[in-house]
């Protein structure tokens, strides 16, 4: 449907990038680590702190003021905003171990590394990082640190779904990581000499990795992101504006359907004109104002006419009465185009005190008048000044491939969508423009009474009050037309089904129209594939292969496991010191490592934020 960058793309490449290559597959119990050099454990926790950064980046957006809760007063906020502060914290504390001694570093001339975790996990900073600019684009800088809205998905990617499907995405990366990074920390071959500390440092990250998964979980618990929201992050486009393009005589379906969307959302930028600037602003003319209204007439009746043409062919798949909502939908758009006639007959007899001059807006919504009127009509030359006379584009046109339906289906959506936007915007501007004393009607359409000695005067207030009533109704209409064509979409399977999943996470009264909008279950933890056990691999190594046995030693450990956890919660504040040592030896750093890949937040207590460096042992190598 566009060719624009999605947030989804960069977060699919982050995940590619955690792949492990491709090799042969070895047994768990067999496969044997190679030698973590000193080199290799240092690249690794280089390019891992600078996975954390970005992702500690990302939970300042989403909730930086969670994060300022003290700990003792946690428990007074919901769920995810407590999981949203934890994860902040976990992230911090990894931070701090991954850190070096000293200052920050420049790495403007660091050299690529060699080691191949290290590599793939520069690759998934850039990833995230790429994606952290692309959701910036549609924020402007505010006043101090705040940020203002800048485009139509400012609102939806700082709704709540949105920032919990995002916190969700961290914690499967955080998950994702953690293995890997532990793996190499606690390799048992021959290391270079110093290597010992690195090694502790980045296992206490990948601790507290699982941590924010941990934390991540907690809230999934309590309110599991849907599919819509994640689906609805993976779709915010970069903010930049589609390239003026009017259409081609003779063009196809397909072109014309893309040609409409891209129209669409070239509306939708053009139509953010603050309605603060309506003040001053040499684009609010009565010109520019008729000219979108007529435009948003056109619209809606070819919107109507493909409707209709699409509901005379053979109903789609996937629902029974798709035809009967096809209907419904072309009549709310014939009742739209019916306000937008009487808001374009508004501006007769009322103008502005600057005119002649025809807004950016006023132009990309004639645009979309005329692609939607080249897909409505037979004739591959139409134009406004053609009229609705024209003989309709033929049933059979719109449907000669099986996907044409969905992305007809889409387009108008999308224009649909637009044209609540601009009614919307256009009331804002006139409100603004009224109150500014820009509005003016001809002194000889007022009463006698009124004594003005000059061609134009103020317009009354009963005349101002008609004209926001016309495009209050066109925007009311447009919108309940843009909700019956998102049930249309639903039904086919158009891709413009994000456009009613954004409406329902910015108005939480609403609910999606999407089909697939099912929660999905959360994703159980494996443990056992990357570790055994202390007691699995102790019976492993001794060449036991009976699964029973087996069996029994991972019962052990798990319950091994469970009873650390419930240690843990009852340990007193004054042992944490005793509870930061537990990782320095390989056994016991293992074991640890498998109570907090369960995912249960009642084995952070395990671990302590590292408050000053910890002094090197050099017997304990993990």
């Amino acid at each position: 449907m566009t060719s624009r960058a999605t947030f989804g793309d960069f977060m699919r490449a982050a995940g590619r990038h955690l792949e492990r290559p491709a090799g042969p597959a070895v047994a768990v119990a067999k496969r044997r680590l190679p030698a973590a050099r000193a080199k290799e454990i240092a690249e690794a926790s280089d390019a891992l702190l600078r996975v954390v950064t970005v992702m500690t980046r990302y939970t300042a957006d989403i909730g930086a003021a969670f994060a300022e809760v003290e700990a003792h007063n946690r428990h007074r906020l919901n769920p995810w905003a407590r999981a949203c502060a934890e994860v902040h914290d976990a992230l911090g504390n990894a931070a701090a171990f991954l850190r070096p001694e000293g200052a920050g570093r420049h790495e403007s001339h660091r050299v690529p590394p060699d080691s191949p975790l290290a590599h793939r996990l520069d690759a998934v900073a850039e990833s995230l990082a790429a994606g952290r600019d692309l959701l910036h684009t549609h924020f402007a800088p505010g006043p101090g640190a705040a940020r203002l809205d800048h485009s139509d998905w400012s609102p939806v990617i700082t709704s709540v779904p949105v920032t919990r499907a995002l916190l969700a995405e961290i914690g499967s990366l955080a998950r994702r990581i953690a293995p890997e990074g532990t793996e190499l920390a606690l390799s048992r071959a021959p290391l270079q000499r110093g290597a010992g500390e690195a090694r502790r440092r980045l296992n206490a990250a990948c601790q507290w990795l699982w941590v924010t998964d941990a934390a991540v979980q907690a809230g999934q618990c309590y309110d599991p992101v849907a599919a819509d929201a994640r689906r609805l992050l993976h779709a915010v486009p970069v903010n930049i504006c589609p390239p003026r393009r009017l259409p081609r005589a003779g063009e196809s379906v397909t072109a014309l359907a893309n040609g409409i969307i891209d129209g669409a959302e070239r509306l939708r930028h053009s139509s953010r004109l603050p309605a603060a600037h309506a003040a001053w602003s040499p684009a609010m003319t009565s010109e520019s104002s008729r000219q979108t209204a007529t435009a948003g007439m056109l619209t809606s009746h070819h919107c109507q006419i493909l409707l209709r043409s699409l509901a005379a062919c053979a109903a789609p798949p996937g629902s029974a009465d798709a035809t009967a909502r096809l209907l419904e939908s072309a009549d709310a758009a014939g009742r739209a185009r019916a306000d937008w006639l009487a808001a374009a007959h508004a501006w007769d007899n009322i103008t502005t005190d600057t005119r002649g001059y025809i807004s950016q807006a006023a132009s990309d919504a004639h645009d979309l008048a005329l692609w939607t009127g080249r897909l409505a009509y037979a004739d591959p030359a139409w134009t406004p000044v053609s009229g609705p006379s024209c003989p309709v584009r033929p049933s059979e046109d719109l449907a000669a491939r099986p996907g044409d339906i969905p992305l007809v289906v889409a387009a108008i959506h999308h224009a649909c969508e637009s044209l609540t936007r601009l009614a919307h915007g256009s009331h804002d501007q006139i409100q603004t423009a009224s109150q500014a004393g820009r509005l003016l009607v001809p002194t000889r359409s007022l009463p006698e009474s009124v004594d003005i000695p000059r061609p134009f005067g103020p317009a009354p207030r009963e005349r101002t009050a008609s004209l926001l009533a016309v495009h209050r109704e066109a925007g009311t209409a447009s919108a309940h037309a843009t909700g019956k064509i998102g049930e249309v979409a639903a039904d086919v399977g158009a891709p413009s089904q994000i456009l009613a999943a954004a409406r329902a996470a910015t108005h939480p009264g609403s609910e999606p129209t999407a089909r697939n909008s099912a929660t999905p279950a959360p994703e159980t933890p494996d443990v056992d594939r990357h570790w055994p056990g202390p007691v699995e691999r102790i019976l492993r190594d001794l060449g036991t292969s009976d699964p029973v046995l087996l069996r029994r030693g991972a019962a052990i450990d798990r319950a091994g496991e469970q009873l650390i956890i419930d240690a843990a919660e009852t340990v007193p504040a004054r042992h944490s010191q005793r509870a930061a040592h537990l990782s320095r030896s390989p056994d016991t750093a293992g074991l640890i490592n498998r109570v907090l890949a369960s995912r249960d937040p009642c084995a952070v207590p395990l671990l302590r934020p590292p408050t000053r460096p910890q002094a090197a042992q050099a017997e304990a190598e993990p």
